[in-house]
């Protein structure tokens, strides 16, 4: 292995412009905190980031780089090549891990200052630190650690070479991103001066733009009035000049994600909202929902989280300008990247939050929240945390005049965090040293002269119990708790179109590898442990438990179940809501679609109904199949565990909106298993939602191959099997539906009960003046559950 990297060395040092005997670059490695992917001006933002443009123009852009969601596990990999679960900086099940000072590097994990000083290299470190141990201690010859997150203005924790200074005073000044920016020039002075015949290798962490918002007045005033359109315009805008710009095509997105609506913070708190005010949302609903007082908080919001991206680019050009006065520009290599993406999180802490102080000043805590966090990750999905695109993928650029020709061009080469190392080390003419383990990262040396030249067998995830693996062009991702889901990121990027059905067998694999991946983490991780230790941490997560409670009462905002069991089958949840004293037979009702937010509250009343009457209510998550017999399996395996429970053979079937496409269908593949089919607004016909485009991919097929073996595939085409075997159903539908359309479903269901004479056990309740909606008529309809009741019991009676 070493051997062969040492090969690759050399190969690819004979095709750079530096050759052997031109002095090592310098390295100035510069770290953003919770920045999205569109929030530069070189990804498709409206924030003027004028200094980082310019080493997009004058260099490359990477579109398809990662990070590990999340800050302390993304700065541990950056700065040893490894994942931070290999080195215990990210909690591992039953192992001495986790941030802060839970988890302590292996031996061998050492940090790249240390790599770096044989080979003549002075470091240097400014800014946030969040790795275990000092920096000074850990290798570098300089640092300025500003430990204090929580106070840009006045921060109360802070180092000079791991020497504790005193709490900066209120209104002295000071700004933790010009503080950083101040310590960069004055270490570099001092290696011009003392030092200029060495290479340096400079880490940058800027707490910018991380809660809380702080900034500066005169850099806010810069944004007045700019994000008055919401976050809705906002990202429209970021998606269309991220496509003008050709970002999307290197990116290998086609189309903007869709923005989930119900999913708020990673952690809850209630104590934040009371504090914040009525001004404070806690989800991305539409922008025009918001009242004029949430419109003006959140925007400004906005202006401060622009403010202090602004603030942090201006600083970087100062940098920038000293470099270049040393003489050293052309002969340093500049990374930019950021931790995680933007970060939905809204909480309050430290010195707390004066809602009468101006906004964005020293007396206020304010965070971004889910809304811009949404617009910043444009046009990913998710947020800071979570293990999909929006959580982990973000901007990294790299300049290096004397060492990299291409100018202005894009890489889509995938790459990770714990690429950085291994590519700073060959620059710098060395390796990982002999008692290291193989790093997973790869050098991308390569890739500065060849897009899509270097690559890896997988990239990993596992954070805050949100699992993702990505090889080649697919990925399986899965949020804590939740099903795995399945993409082809090579189309589908923005993670809209989840092929878990469709190709089982593809995400067996990738889940497997996962799994796999995770007994060699540990297995790393605990080399070097004692067994004391080991039994120690058993049964410790790692993390504080009031975050894991805040991580729980974010997510029970989910599912609703009455009396209700989860559980897996196949690999996928199912729930099933048990009455206490169920009916004779043991009656029990399918319920479509079962997603992570259905069953819902709405439904509620429907359920107590049905468990008061003895009847359970079961479903299995199968994403968004609309109709496909690649469900098929999966809603067998639901019906075959049931029965194995002693429930009924025979079960009534609820299909709300889409979820009639998952009963309908399957009652058509088993109108024998079948004692009714009730619906609220049911879909039957998929052309007319989701439509054949975005049916197509869950059923394997294109869209034109779906429209031409529609006959055999639309719910509505296949109907008549469920009139001749005259299944009784019951619908209720507005009128005024324009998302699912009356006429060409629960109507066209309608005729075909009519030709095949089975209009009597047909029943239908048209509602004036209401669509799709959640008017509270359509969840408590009496009629509806009667039949329901009456249905689930007589098939308990076959």
């Amino acid at each position: 292995m070493r051997r062969l990297f040492s090969l690759l060395l050399l190969a690819v040092a004979s095709t750079l412009s530096a050759a052997d005997e031109s002095p090592k670059p310098n390295v100035l490695l510069i770290m953003a905190d919770d920045l999205g992917y569109s929030d530069l001006g070189c990804y498709g933002g409206e924030i003027a980031t004028p200094n980082l443009d310019s080493i997009a123009e004058n260099g490359l852009r990477y579109t398809q780089m990662y990070n590990t969601a999340r800050c302390w596990p993304t700065r541990s990999s950056l700065l040893t090549g490894f994942y931070a679960q290999q080195i215990r900086r990210d909690t591992l099940p039953n192992v001495p891990s986790g941030g802060g000072n839970t988890g302590k590097r292996p031996e061998w994990a050492q940090l790249l200052p240390k790599l770096l000083k044989p080979q003549g290299y002075r470091s240097y470190h400014t800014g946030k630190w969040h790795i275990d141990g000092m920096p000074v201690a850990e290798g570098f010859d300089h640092s300025y650690l500003l430990k204090d997150q929580s106070r840009f203005f006045n921060p109360t924790k802070h180092y000079k070479d791991d020497e504790e200074l005193p709490p900066v005073e209120k209104d002295s000044g000071y700004y933790g991103t010009i503080a950083v920016a101040d310590h960069a020039l004055e270490v570099l002075k001092d290696h011009a001066a003392n030092h200029s015949d060495e290479p340096f290798f400079h880490y940058v962490a800027f707490a910018a733009p991380h809660f809380p918002l702080h900034a500066l007045p005169e850099d806010i005033a810069k944004y007045d009035g700019k994000y008055d359109e919401g976050w809705d315009v906002i990202r429209s805008k970021r998606f269309r000049r991220q496509k003008e710009m050709g970002v999307l095509d290197s990116a290998g997105v086609t189309e903007l994600s869709r923005v989930e609506r119900d999913l708020g913070p990673p952690y809850h708190f209630d104590d934040a909202f009371e504090i914040l005010g009525p001004g404070e949302v806690n989800k991305p609903v539409p922008w025009k929902s918001l009242n004029d007082e949430q419109k003006k908080f959140q925007a400004d919001k906005m202006e401060i989280h622009a403010a202090m991206i602004d603030r942090m680019d201006i600083e970087i050009g100062r940098i920038f300008d000293q470099i270049k006065s040393m003489g050293e520009w052309e002969n340093t290599l500049v990374i930019f990247l950021s931790d995680n993406g933007a970060s939905a999180e809204i909480m309050v802490r430290a010195d707390g939050h004066d809602p009468s102080a101006p906004m964005g000043s020293a007396e206020t805590y304010l965070c971004l929240g889910p809304g811009w966090s949404t617009s910043s990750n444009t046009p990913f999905r998710r947020h800071k945390t979570w293990t999909h695109e929006g959580g982990t993928s973000t901007p990294f650029l790299v300049s290096w005049p004397k060492g990299i020709e291409a100018k202005g061009d894009f890489r889509s080469n995938p790459g990770h965090v714990v690429d950085v190392v291994p590519t700073i080390l060959q620059l710098a003419g060395t390796c990982f040293p002999e008692e290291a383990p193989p790093s997973p990262g790869r050098s991308l040396v390569p890739t500065f002269t060849e897009d899509n030249s270097v690559d890896h067998e997988f990239l990993w995830w596992f954070h805050d119990g949100h699992k993702a693996i990505r090889m080649g062009d697919w990925k399986a991702v899965a949020p804590k708790g939740e099903s795995w889901e399945l993409y082809n990121v090579a189309e589908d990027r923005d993670e809209s179109t989840d092929l878990a059905i469709v190709n089982p067998e593809q995400l067996e694999y990738l889940a497997s590898r996962w799994e796999q991946q995770l007994k060699d983490t540990i297995e790393l991780a605990t080399r070097d442990l004692s067994e004391e230790a080991l039994e120690k941490a058993k049964g410790k997560t790692g993390r504080p438990s009031k975050m894991l409670e805040a991580q729980d009462a974010a997510k029970s905002k989910g599912q609703v179940l009455i009396n209700g069991e989860s559980f897996f089958l196949k690999g996928r949840k199912a729930f099933v809501m048990k009455s206490e004293f169920p009916a004779e037979g043991k009656p029990w009702i399918f319920y479509g679609p079962t997603l992570p937010k259905y069953p819902d509250k709405n439904e509620s009343w429907m359920y107590e109904q049905f468990l008061k009457a003895g009847i359970a209510v079961a479903g299995i998550d199968v994403g968004e199949a609309y109709g496909s017999p690649k469900a098929f399996p999966y809603f067998d395996a639901l019906y075959e565990e049931m029965v194995s429970r002693g429930y009924s053979e025979t079960p009534a079937l609820l299909g709300r909106s889409r979820g009639g496409l998952w009963v309908s269908s399957w009652a058509i593949e088993h109108p024998e298993r079948v004692a009714g089919i009730g619906g609220i607004y049911p879909v039957f016909d998929f052309t007319t939602y989701p439509k054949t485009k975005n049916a197509a991919p869950v059923y394997g097929l294109s869209e034109e191959e779906l429209l031409a073996k529609e006959d055999e595939l639309n719910p509505i085409k296949k109907a008549d099997v469920l009139a001749k075997a005259e299944i009784p159903v019951f619908i209720i539908h507005g009128k005024d539906d324009k998302v699912v359309p009356l006429a060409d479903n629960s109507e066209a269901l309608e005729a075909i009960y009519r030709v095949n004479d089975a209009y009597d056990v047909f029943h239908i309740i048209k509602v004036d003046e209401q669509g799709h909606n959640l008017w509270e008529g359509f969840f408590h309809c009496q009629e509806l559950v009667d039949f329901l009741i009456d249905r689930a019991k007589a098939g308990a009676e076959k």
